[in-house]
């Protein structure tokens, strides 16, 4: 699977979110684990860059979540109100993040054959065998 770092982080993806390689550790290895579900072959060199990016993406997304969490004692804030105080928590945010994930992921790799399913088109052919 393709690495990226802290450094490609800040300087090729210019992230500003993750304040530190400590921090930026654990997103990351979230964001691995998320794209290597949706991958089907492995990332040619071409591909590595769009790779990299992909996975500093999702691992800003991630770290953003878990930040919320932390802050609202693990639930995601739906709606607030300053007046009389009133806070409603969202259900279901992890559907919602999985969704989000996916379609950085479907964004960046879409073109690229990585998330293909299909069959060749070509498999009806029996090219290796004289019949």
């Amino acid at each position: 699977m393709t690495q990226v770092d802290y450094n490609f982080y800040k300087e090729n993806y210019a992230g500003r979110i993750i304040p530190d390689e400590l921090a930026f550790k654990q997103p990351v290895m979230k964001a691995k684990i998320y794209l290597e579900q949706c991958l089907h072959r492995k990332p040619e060199e071409k591909e590595d860059q769009l790779v990299k990016l992909c996975l500093c993406e999702i691992s800003e997304l991630i770290y953003q979540e878990d930040t919320i969490r932390q802050e609202h004692r693990g639930m995601k804030i739906q709606s607030e109100n300053t007046d009389g105080y009133s806070v409603s928590y969202a259900s279901g945010e992890e559907e919602s993040l999985d969704k989000r994930i996916y379609m950085i992921i479907r964004r960046y790799l879409s073109r690229t054959g990585l998330l293909y399913l299909g069959v060749n088109c070509h498999a009806h052919k029996l090219c290796d065998f004289d019949i």
